[in-house]
């Protein structure tokens, strides 16, 4: 097995000897992620996974909008901290790394099948692989498009060498098609990047007569193989979307201006651009092309999504550095006067965008030191209070923003007391908050529609069963969320009259940047340290 990650004419002393400068370079990137702030999805993601494992009901007593596979591969983590008697936090990020450092040797023996002879064609590729997955992802480690990316990279050296018929032998294909295969299942909104591929594969083997490979057919065994497994062990989630996705379509719709000017559109172009002037050639042109197809799949991906977060548009942002990354290593083009003035700019963008994500990454390092909870941030505050409570206790926020809450659940080792990460239907339902003057008083839960109606009544029943230890109120006059409008989430909940009783049981104690801070009465406060 070892010669398929190692080239056939190197010594086991070569081969530990350059094994050391990406071990060093790898551990290098890896830093960062301990000394940052878990990111907020991550962490519902983990909390959702606890929560099932103790026997709750995956979209049912546990609400999710993204199909089951997050939540299912969540569970290997939590049950490693528990074996391991360590944080969840900890054992989710040894077990992403692991999953990294998986997908490198991957992409590794597929660039040495493809180039057994150019070691120099190999490591670029390598060294912007390392860089994508792991600085340049920053706070979204771990988001289901970082996972989804780091599964499926392996795909494109892999389609690279089909591309220019190269003999890849039975087994391993199959494996990688299979990684791809789960990242695409993990996030379904990314199968036309798939598809992208295959057909750029059709066109450059001239028909799709090359198309039932191992890898293709690993792919689409997955995804059969999901389909099945959704409708056996989760069918809450198919009743659950007829009323979840169109109300989650209409949440936080971003305009047309602000996807474009996210940077991984700018970087898709220089990308594009740079591809355009240089045309790519010798052991290069492949891989690029390839880059170049997955890049402008996956800015289309996350413009259809239509939401502008940043964790959408990461893995065109990767795959487009990627690019700019192969790009810059090739030489300029003596037959061309657009290719030296081109490939300046080319280096110059990516020595930018290398130095801004250094300085990106040292600065989150600084500012949280792998202790949020010692910040003196909005979240290290939250985390605080949260650890006053008692070990029994649990917290609850009214705010439309699952950053809001989480991780600083997670790090402040209480409950959450809903089944809802946050409130965020609310901006599907009212887009545009409450106009100035216009109140909800004489409203009832029997003006609403049937949605807002479950809605409502859910979240009024999760508070009075859990009876939280604190509670956190946005109170921010105008909120971004409801596009500049005002919401009242006390007033607006107060419309359920057993919501109004529920309050009268809490005292305000503190406020915490635009939260208001609220402690259930009689309920002393037991730290747990800092």
């Amino acid at each position: 097995m070892r010669e398929r990650f190692e080239t056939l004419n190197s010594s086991p002393a070569d081969r530990g000897l350059s094994a050391l400068p990406w071990l060093a370079g790898f551990g290098l990137c890896s830093l960062p992620v301990f000394l940052g702030l878990l990111n907020h999805d991550v962490a519902w993601m983990l909390y959702a996974a606890d929560r099932v494992l103790a026997g709750q009901r995956l979209y049912v007593d546990v609400v999710e909008v993204n199909p089951p596979l997050i939540i299912w591969l969540g569970l290997a983590p939590i049950v490693a901290a528990r074996a391991l008697a360590i944080s969840p936090i900890l054992s989710f990020r040894l077990m992403m790394l692991g999953v990294l450092a998986g997908s490198m040797l991957l992409s590794r023996w597929a660039l040495v099948r493809w180039h057994p002879e150019q070691s120099s064609a190999r490591r670029p590729v390598l060294i912007l692989t390392m860089i994508a997955l792991l600085p340049l992802a920053g706070y979204d480690f771990g988001q289901r498009e970082h996972l989804m990316l780091g599964l499926f990279l392996p795909y494109l050296p892999l389609a690279s060498a089909r591309a220019e018929g190269r003999p890849m032998g039975p087994g391993m294909p199959w494996v990688i098609g299979l990684a791809a295969g789960v990242g695409i299942a993990i996030k379904p909104q990314f199968l036309p990047l798939w598809v992208a591929i295959e057909a750029y594969l059709a066109w450059a083997r001239r028909g799709w007569h090359a198309w039932p490979r191992p890898e293709a057919l690993a792919v689409v065994s997955v995804g059969l193989s999901y389909g099945v497994a959704v409708l056996a062990l989760a069918p809450e989630y198919l009743s659950m979307t007829r009323w979840v996705l169109p109300l989650y379509a209409r949440c936080g719709q971003a305009p047309f201006s602000a996807l474009v000017s996210n940077p991984a559109t700018a970087v898709t172009a220089v990308a594009s651009l740079g591809f355009l002037a240089l045309r790519p050639r010798g052991e290069l042109r492949e891989p690029s092309r390839l880059l170049l197809v997955a890049d402008l799949a996956l800015l289309a991906v996350a413009f259809i999504q239509d939401k502008g977060f940043s964790y959408h548009f990461y893995p065109a942002l990767a795959t487009g550095l990627m690019l700019i990354g192969l790009l810059a290593s090739e030489g300029p083009d003596p037959e061309s006067r657009l290719a030296k003035p081109s490939l300046l700019v080319i280096r110059g963008f990516l020595a930018f965008l290398l130095i801004a994500t250094s300085a990106a990454r040292v600065g989150d390092s600084l500012l949280w030191r792998g202790a949020p909870g010692e910040s003196d941030t909005i979240i290290g505050r939250m985390i605080r209070l949260a650890r006053e409570s008692p070990p029994s206790g649990s917290v609850f926020t009214f705010s439309p923003a699952v950053a809001a809450s989480f991780p600083a659940v997670l790090y402040g080792e209480v409950r959450w007391s809903s089944r809802y990460p946050c409130l965020y239907f609310l901006t599907g339902l009212y887009p545009e908050g409450l106009r100035p003057g216009q109140t909800l008083a004489g409203r009832t839960p029997g003006e609403m529609g049937q949605v807002e109606r479950l809605l409502l009544a859910s979240v009024v029943n999760d508070l009075l069963r859990e009876r939280p230890t604190l509670l956190f109120v946005d109170e921010m006059e105008n909120k971004p969320a409801f596009n500049g409008g005002r919401f009242d989430f006390l007033e607006y909940y107060s419309i359920d009259p057993r919501f109004a009783g529920f309050l009268a049981d809490y005292e305000r104690i503190t406020d915490a940047d635009m939260f208001g801070v609220y402690r259930r009465k009689g309920r002393r406060t037991n730290p747990r340290g800092g």
